[in-house]
This record gives C-alpha cells, sequence and structure tokens, in this order.
C-alpha cells in the first residue's frame, strides 16, 4: 500500500539525515584537531517504483526513499600555524608522511597488505628515548638515507648524537715570504727549538683519527735570493713520552715517475721567480702518530700552484676518499698545475711576512646540537665542533584518489583499492609539496558551512518526521473506517 511506503519514505530520510548530522558534528568536533579533513554526507534517491503508465505511454513512477550515496573526505590544504618545535612539520601541497607501527612490523591483512603502515598530514612529530622521530601514538617516521635510492628506514637521530671527528690529512697554506729577510747558510742548524735559526713561523690546528686537536708549527727561512726551506714540527710530548720542545716531522723523497716515496728527509724547499711567483713547491706527505692511541696519519702540506713545468710534486698526491690520502702511481712525479694564476698560492714579496691562506680538512669530535629540515625533507645536524652534515631525508606518500583513502583514527589514514597504491618520493620531487618546518596544519574545518549544513539537515529532518507523523494519522483515520 502506497500509503505504508510513504511512511517508510520518511524513516529512510531520518535515518540518513541522522548520519549526516553525525559527520557535521564529527566535522565540528575536530575543528581544532591538527590536519583534520573534515567529510561532507551526500545522498542518492532510491527504491523507485512504477505503478502504471500515463496516457502518452510513459511510465508512472513514485519514490520510495532516500539513501547515503557517500560521506566524501575533503583533502584540501588547511592553513598552517606556526610552533616553536623543529619537528612540527606540515607539507605545504600534496604529500602524506608515512610512519609504521614497529610492533605490527611485517604483519599482513587478508589480502597480503602490511598494516604497519599509515599516512598522516599531522606532522607533530617528537623525538623517542630511542632516537625515532614519532607521531603522539609511537608512530615512527619514514625517510631515506643521504643519497640512497628510495628504499625507506626508520628515521632515527640516534646514530647522529656524535661526530667521531676526522684525521688531519691535508694542510693547505699561503704566505708571503717577505724578501728583506736575512739568508740563512743551508748548511746551518735549522732548530725548530731555536727562533734565531729561522725567519718566519705560522701554525695551524690540526686533528688525529680520535679527534683531539694538535698544533702543527711550520718554520721558514731563507737560504738563497729566491730560495726558501721549511720543516713542519708538533710538540714533541705529543708523539714520544717523556720528551719536551718541538719535533720536526719528516717525509720521503721526491719519487721518481711511477715509484713510492723512500728515504725520508727535511727540511722541503719553496723556490719563486723574479716577480716572486712559487715555482718550485713539493713534499710528500708525512707520517705521524700522536700518542692516546691513535692510528698513525698522513699530513700533505700544500703552498698553492707552481707556476713552472714541473713544480709542483704535491700533484702526484689525491685523496682518493675522505680522510685517506694515497700517492698516484698512475700520474707522473712534479705533474704540474700549469695555472698561471697563483693568487692563492705562497709568494716572496717585499712587504713582510703574512699567512693569507690558512685550511685543513681534519675537525674535532662533536656532539649534535640542534637540528634543520629543509623543504625537500633533509634533516641537517649542526654539531659543537661546528660542523654541519645531512643526516637522512624525509620521504612523503601521494595517491591517485586520495580522497579514498580510509580513515584510520589519530589522524591516521591507509591505501585502499580506490585510492591505489602509494607513490614515495622525496618533497618536491614529481608532484609533491615541500616541508614546512615549525608549523603544523590546521583543519580543513570551514564552520560557516557546517553550520549552514547542520540547518538545512535538520530542517529536513524536521519534514520528514513531520510526513511520519501526518501518514500515521492517515492509517489511524483508515482504521477507524470500520466504526
Amino acid at each position: 500500500m502506497s500509503i505504508t511506503q510513504a511512511m517508510y519514505a520518511g524513516a529512510s530520510a531520518l535515518t540518513n539525515f541522522s548520519e549526516s548530522i553525525t559527520v557535521i558534528g564529527n566535522n565540528l568536533a575536530n575543528s581544532n584537531t591538527t590536519a583534520f579533513k573534515a567529510s561532507q554526507a551526500s545522498f542518492e534517491d532510491v527504491l523507485i517504483q512504477t505503478v502504471g503508465n500515463n496516457g502518452s505511454g510513459n511510465a508512472n513512477q513514485v519514490g520510495t526513499g532516500m539513501g547515503l550515496a557517500a560521506v566524501q573526505q575533503n583533502m584540501t590544504q588547511g592553513s598552517f600555524a606556526p610552533t616553536v618545535n623543529v619537528t612540527d612539520l606540515s607539507v605545504d601541497g600534496r604529500g602524506f608522511f608515512v610512519v609504521k607501527d614497529l610492533s605490527a612490523a611485517g604483519k599482513t591483512d587478508s589480502t597480503g597488505s602490511p598494516v604497519d603502515t599509515f599516512y598522516t598530514r599531522a606532522g607533530n612529530f617528537r623525538q623517542n628515548e630511542q632516537g625515532y622521530l614519532v607521531t603522539p601514538g609511537g608512530l615512527v617516521l619514514q625517510g631515506k638515507e643521504i643519497g640512497s635510492s628510495m628504499t625507506p628506514i626508520d628515521i632515527n637521530l640516534k646514530p647522529f648524537e656524535r661526530d667521531a671527528g676526522l684525521a688531519t690529512t691535508l694542510v693547505n697554506f699561503g704566505v708571503n715570504l717577505d724578501t728583506s729577510a736575512t739568508v740563512f747558510d743551508p748548511a746551518a742548524s735549522f732548530d725548530p727549538n731555536d727562533s734565531a735559526t729561522y725567519n718566519f713561523s705560522t701554525s695551524v690546528r690540526v686533528y688525529d683519527s680520535l679527534g683531539a686537536g694538535h698544533n702543527l708549527e711550520v718554520q721558514f727561512r731563507k737560504i738563497g735570493d729566491s730560495t726558501w726551506q721549511w720543516q713542519a714540527a708538533v710538540q714533541a710530548s705529543e708523539v714520544t713520552e717523556g720528551e719536551t720542545g718541538l719535533q720536526v716531522l719528516t717525509f720521503g723523497s721526491v719519487p721518481a715517475s711511477g715509484t713510492a716515496p723512500t728515504t725520508p728527509y727535511t727540511p722541503g724547499l719553496l723556490e719563486f721567480d723574479d716577480h716572486g711567483r712559487l715555482l718550485l713547491e713539493g713534499s710528500t706527505p708525512m707520517t705521524v702518530q700522536f700518542l692516546g692511541g691513535t692510528s698513525s696519519q698522513d699530513i700533505l702540506v700544500d703552498f698553492g700552484q707552481a707556476v713552472d713545468s714541473g713544480g709542483d710534486s704535491t700533484n702526484d698526491f689525491v685523496l682518493k676518499e675522505e680522510g685517506d690520502l694515497a700517492y698516484d702511481s698512475t700520474l707522473t712525479a712534479w705533474n704540474v698545475d700549469t695555472s698561471t694564476s697563483n693568487s692563492s698560492s705562497t709568494t716572496s714579496v717585499f712587504g713582510g711576512f703574512s699567512t693569507t691562506k690558512q685550511d685543513q680538512n681534519g675537525f674535532p669530535r662533536g656532539n649534535l646540537d640542534k637540528i634543520s629540515i629543509s623543504g625537500d625533507g633533509i634533516i641537517s645536524g649542526s654539531y659543537t665542533n661546528s660542523r654541519t652534515m645531512e643526516l637522512c631525508q624525509i620521504t612523503l606518500a601521494d595517491f591517485d584518489d586520495e580522497s579514498a583513502l580510509s580513515q584510520k583514527g589519530s589522524n591516521l589514514f591507509a591505501a585502499t583499492t580506490a585510492s591505489g597504491a602509494a607513490h614515495i618520493n622525496v618533497p618536491e620531487g614529481d608532484r609533491l609539496g615541500s616541508i614546512v618546518a615549525y608549523s603544523l596544519e590546521q583543519s580543513n574545518v570551514d564552520m560557516s558551512s557546517e553550520f549552514v549544513r547542520m540547518i538545512a539537515t535538520q530542517r529536513g529532518f524536521q519534514a520528514n518526521s513531520r510526513i511520519v507523523s501526518v501518514v500515521d494519522g492517515m492509517l489511524e483515520e483508515l482504521l477507524s473506517l470500520k466504526r
């Protein structure tokens, strides 16, 4: 009977408007939830009944209710709120942070899909006691190693808490040796502890394999109009038990072509042309082992570019890897840099002694002081030894249909068949957005729109409840006909 169907139609509306008001209530309840994505209920008509045909042959159809077609998520980006924590992160643009539940690692559901991986726009991460960057619920942020492929890793800062330091292997000097200096007899003593046996000296801080610092003093004496000798010395007590004063370091003789250095010697030699430009500078590495359990290390001193064809034997030594100084037997001894620009080289002109350049490639031990996170997701660490190092990189996930992700609570989403599999890449890669540190994405709930929908839903509910009341009255009137 159609009058009964009218009641069912009104009842279906009451049921589905109740679902709609629940969606609205959930949106308003989460209007201050970090990175919350609002939802909206949409409806469809159902159970269309054909009750006959009209005079033109068209069917007479009567609707018998409505249903909930979908609850669609609004995945538009919310506004950003600044914070004071560097690990508070927002994604400016497309993409989701990837987080993992380590307690469920390796577990899968009935379809074989992993159940330990989730996605979130809420970037309120903190470092836990184990060093992991985690969500408030303890899920671990995912990323990749610097320079590696996209193999995922759990982001853990604990392995980066300390910088072990690096032994010095190369020292670069640029000095000016005053041409008016006193000339010494090359056969006279060149005593590192007697300043009367040399003209000038300068020093640089070098580091051993444990990151401890030592002063390396370089001394120069003039032995001809355009020729100087030099030697390098360290505190004897730092290399030999019970010794005092300075101890000169020796280096191997300049090798013949294609051979390794052999006989140790000292001092070194510097020669200049009539314009004070460096014609010849060459030395092999000096081997030294500092006390305190450190391993031996080679230190090469480079005074810059020599402009003569055959004046720069230090070019025969190359840093094959960081901290690994090795003789390259494939090069010809005295392999010269033929550039005529020696702006960074040692010179010998009038005007007094000066140091124009001084650096070395070692560094001391240090502790991680603070981190920074760039737009492309690279986490960099600043250490107490003034070093800055890239530690790891955050990755983001994108989906073919992000609105089809399944909500899992706690600001988490999971991939579904409709959303498609996650596409993992670094921030600012492909169509992914960038990461903004010191900020959190806010809820995208529009309260004014929610209140408008609330009023419309309320009116719809009231109207349909009135239909149920009217149909009930009609049925009562129908039943009274027998009286």
